[in-house]
């Protein structure tokens, strides 16, 4: 039985207010990051408002279309397009809304839920402490509506999620299971790889229809054919460098130029083809995203790289020789 969600007693309007503040400036492309950390370390309330605002926000959307149905009207506006999520939380209409959506979810209780992020990232609570950050263009899927069997079906995901020793959280990647019960951790799938990179704790990986079983702790990055093919390999990274899109930067340390034009292409809104001849290069440095149009340049100046735009694709080279 679905359980509903509610934000924790101790925390005042005004916090709520804040979180929903900073719920919505995060969605800008010039989302000030440095001002919401200092602001989510500040106290311990904070995770858990933020936490509780995006899973509000995330409940009326996934539900939209069946509340506009069942909801009574209020004030002639049943479910605005739009509102600030703290106008959720309180009244009859957060009654109305709260047991519309555990109606709705038991109604499908073995249907798979997704969560797409388009052209923003998209900021996720699940239950039990798990919160995800998705980048642009990517899914997850949880299956059967159980958030503990995830899968990263495309782009990528930055995983935060609370220590109980009590959860088995698991993700499948391709041809790989992560699992997890308490750190922070990015997935990323690109151009046929899987990269996953832990910047606190650890993870374990294992290869699907095998025993295998690797361990990934802090600073390190396993990177493998996505396919559960073999080739895969634990190398350090900085721990800052996973996940570094969540606050506006691509970070690479020797790349596949594949994964990097990957990971760009969600940026441009278009897929990028590389040239074979240059497959086998590798990068190594940091890209700003911005609204994203400075980065295939970037790359290109970086890399001694050319592309041309024809259609809906983008065709990566080796710039002509001088």
């Amino acid at each position: 039985m679905p359980q509903l969600v509610t934000a924790p007693a101790d925390m005042d309007e005004r916090l709520l207010d804040d979180a929903s503040a900073w719920h919505h400036a995060l969605a800008a492309n010039d989302a000030d990051w440095d001002g919401y950390t200092v602001w989510l370390e500040a106290d311990p309330r904070h995770r858990a408002a933020i936490d509780a605002i995006a899973l509000i926000d995330r409940m009326v959307d996934d539900h939209r279309h069946h509340l506009q149905k069942i909801l009574p009207d209020v004030a002639g506006d049943a479910v605005p397009a739009r509102r600030p999520v703290r106008w959720w939380l309180a009244g009859p209409i957060a009654a109305a809304i709260a047991a519309a959506v555990v109606v709705t979810i038991a109604m499908r209780p073995t249907a798979d839920v997704s969560y797409a992020a388009s052209t923003q990232i998209r900021h996720i609570a699940l239950k039990g402490g798990v919160a995800v950050d998705l980048a642009p263009g990517s899914e997850i899927v949880a299956r059967g509506g159980d958030v503990s069997r995830l899968a990263l079906t495309r782009g990528e995901a930055y995983f935060d999620v609370a220590h109980d020793s009590r959860r088995r959280l698991a993700i499948q990647a391709g041809g790989y299971s992560v699992r997890d019960v308490g750190t922070r951790f990015a997935i990323d799938l690109a151009d046929g790889s899987v990269l996953i990179g832990v910047s606190d704790g650890n993870v374990s990986v294992d290869k699907s229809g095998t025993a295998a079983e690797i361990q990934v702790t802090a600073g390190e990055q396993f990177s493998a054919p996505a396919n559960g093919g073999s080739g895969g390999r634990v190398a350090r990274v900085a721990p800052d460098a996973i996940g570094s899109w969540r606050g506006g930067r691509l970070t690479y340390g020797n790349t596949s130029v594949l994964v990097v034009a990957a990971d760009i292409s969600r940026y441009v809104g278009k897929p990028i083809d590389v040239d074979p001849a240059i497959s086998d290069r590798r990068f190594s440095g940091v890209l700003t995203i911005g609204d994203g149009s400075k980065l295939l340049p970037t790359l290109g100046q970086l890399m001694a790289l050319s592309y041309t735009v024809d259609g809906d694709h983008v065709r990566l080279t080796a710039s002509p020789a001088r």
